[in-house]
């Protein structure tokens, strides 16, 4: 159990001291350590080998002959004496040197008109090789056919101080439409990763030493764990550095070509005068009144089967309504006819009945007069 607890301690004395050799050489920004791969194991006839050695075999059998990407990715070309600060390189002639100034990141993003696409299209890929660039990504849309106008979609990649040239060389062939540019500093991001892998180096530098000298099994593991460990840290800065790198090397294009029937015009801006805005007034005003005539015609056109419907249907309309107006007076005349006919044969027999009521009361009266003159006679 001491044993145990002795080997634990000893574990973590050696890990101190391997963070505070890693700390102290991030912070004084040593030069990195050159590493070196152990002895190889000795065959069994050759006899025992010391537990030192053994492990320095170890170490130099697993790493030594790995690749972890030390070397830089891009070849980088020689600076004149002088010409950048310390870690300075040129990658195609653009200078990637936090010391001579800000590390930038391009983007353009464009969009045009042509009623050329297929020329443009040869004119931008021509002059993005001829540029030394490469299109990172393109597609289209649409046939070109029966007004199906094409639009095809660009990304491209082409060296930084090449940018503008290429983006004149757009502006030439096609009518901008919008265009805006975005600027990303990654200078700090950049020394901070740089500064971190010759930290992470001196740290893998100094676990191999250690790890050639370890007697212990538990130590070797531990050691061999953190190896693989800083070994992966190692390669995924470097990785982004790479990255960055090519970022601030070549510059980004996002460009939309649109084919059209009529490209948009376009107008130096200037001050419009008042003269101008009450022509312009009147112009408007006047094209106005034969937009609304002509809508108003072409309503018409459309409206005309529904106007002859209506006609029809109220013509049908009137006549019957007509119709039943007329056979309605037809039936008021004939009544009123009867009414007038009963009330003149009414008045017809109460004349005859008052003619016949006047006779006989004019003979009842003669009577009684006939008969008070033979009264008086007797």
């Amino acid at each position: 159990m001491e044993d145990r607890n002795m080997k634990k301690r000893i574990i973590c004395s050696v890990l101190a001291g391997v963070l505070a050799v890693s700390m102290f050489a991030g912070c004084s920004s040593h030069s990195k350590g050159s590493s070196n791969s152990g002895a190889r194991v000795a065959s069994d006839a050759e006899g025992a080998m010391p537990v030192a050695e053994h492990n320095a075999a170890i170490a130099g059998e697993v790493y030594a002959d790995y690749d972890y990407g030390f070397e830089e990715a891009v070849e980088f070309e020689a600076m004149p004496a002088g010409a950048a600060g310390s870690g300075g390189v040129i990658v195609n002639d653009v200078t990637v040197d936090p010391a001579k100034g800000r590390l930038l990141i391009r983007t353009v993003s464009m969009t045009a008109e042509t009623k050329d696409i297929v020329s443009v299209k040869n004119d931008v890929e021509a002059q993005v090789k001829a540029l030394g660039g490469y299109v990172e990504n393109s597609s289209m849309s649409g046939t070109g056919k029966n007004k199906d106008l094409r639009t095809i979609y660009y990304t491209v990649r082409v060296p930084a101080d090449q940018l503008d040239t290429l983006v004149s060389t757009v502006g030439n062939s096609c009518t901008i439409i919008s265009s805006s540019e975005n600027s990303s500093d990654v200078t700090l991001e950049y020394v901070d990763t740089k500064s971190r892998v010759e930290s992470l180096r001196v740290e893998y530098d100094q676990l191999l030493k250690l790890l050639e000298q370890a007697e212990d099994l538990d130590t070797i593991i531990v050691l061999q764990n953190r190896l693989t460990e800083v070994r992966y840290q190692i390669e995924s800065a470097e990785s982004r550095i790479r990255v960055l790198e090519n970022q601030v090397l070549y510059a980004t294009l996002n460009l939309t070509v649109k084919e059209v029937l009529e490209e948009t015009e376009v107008v130096e801006p200037h001050i419009v005068t008042y003269d101008e805005k009450v022509m312009n007034q009147f112009e408007e005003t006047w094209e106005n009144t034969v937009e609304f005539f002509q809508d108003l015609l072409l309503a018409l056109i459309a409206c005309i089967p529904g106007i002859i419907f209506l006609a029809v249907t109220a013509i049908i309309v009137l006549v019957i309504v007509f119709s039943a107006r007329k056979k309605r007076r037809a039936r008021i005349a004939k009544a009123r006819a009867e009414q007038e006919a009963a009330a003149k044969k009414a008045a017809k027999e109460a004349e005859e009945k008052a003619a016949q009521e006047a006779k006989e009361k004019e003979k009842k009266n003669e009577d009684k007069k006939a008969d008070s003159k033979d009264g008086g006679k007797e």
